[in-house]
């Protein structure tokens, strides 16, 4: 059974995630919270497999709670909800650490269902929002990258699969520090602002490109 934790001031929108995640046999809430400081006090207090955020919190953004809890909880699995949808959004989301991206009116059955792929390690962003985010990137001014080593490359085609750190660490057997600093030197010479912004960039300058 995957264990959900909910992050959202808005009572009728936790309330009816929290009844639809009881109303399923494979998932169970396991708390909520409606601030950034509240979530930061609870969730090292509870086993949660994915958090559940609002992107716009009373005290702080959903985003920089993420990019705060990412690193200190390296194996959940976090799901960004928005009623402002847009690629901007998702792009920040992404970059923070989130594994899934799902617009409040796209109902809670849309959302249970990102919870469970991001459960299950997937990327939970329709292909549509990804198309979308693909535009908005490639409308930035593209700059030449530099040469990448191939360990970098290495890297970048991990990332291309969606792989997290740890992942991309066992994979390459290296430590998950030294793929950090990887994936910091891949963003700097490709001038990117996220992981997939510098997939997407790669992409567009062939660096990617299987013969």
């Amino acid at each position: 059974m995957t264990s959900v934790f909910v992050v959202d001031d808005h009572e009728m929108v936790a309330e009816s995630l929290l009844m639809a995640l009881d109303s399923v046999p494979d998932l169970c809430a396991v708390g909520r919270a409606k601030t950034v400081a509240e979530a930061r006090r609870v969730l090292p207090l509870v086993h949660a497999d994915v958090v559940v955020v609002d992107y716009r919190l009373p005290d702080g953004t959903g985003v920089e709670l993420v990019a705060q809890l990412r690193g200190e909880m390296p194996c959940v699995g976090f799901v960004m909800v928005t009623a402002f949808a847009d690629p901007g959004a998702l792009s920040a989301a992404l970059e923070s650490g989130c594994r899934g991206f799902v617009s409040k009116t796209s109902g809670v059955s849309a959302l249970l269902g990102a919870i469970r792929r991001v459960a299950d390690g997937e990327l939970a962003v329709s292909a549509q929002w990804l198309d979308e985010l693909a535009t908005y990137l490639s409308a930035r001014q593209p700059h030449a990258s530099e040469a990448l080593s191939k360990r970098e490359r290495e890297v970048l085609t991990e990332l291309e699969t969606g792989a997290s750190t740890e992942q991309i660490a066992a994979c390459l057997f290296l430590s998950v520090h030294t793929v950090r600093n990887h994936v910091h030197s891949v963003l700097k010479k490709l001038d990117a602002h996220s992981r997939l912004d510098a997939v997407h960039r790669a992409r567009r300058q062939g660096l990617l490109d299987r013969s």
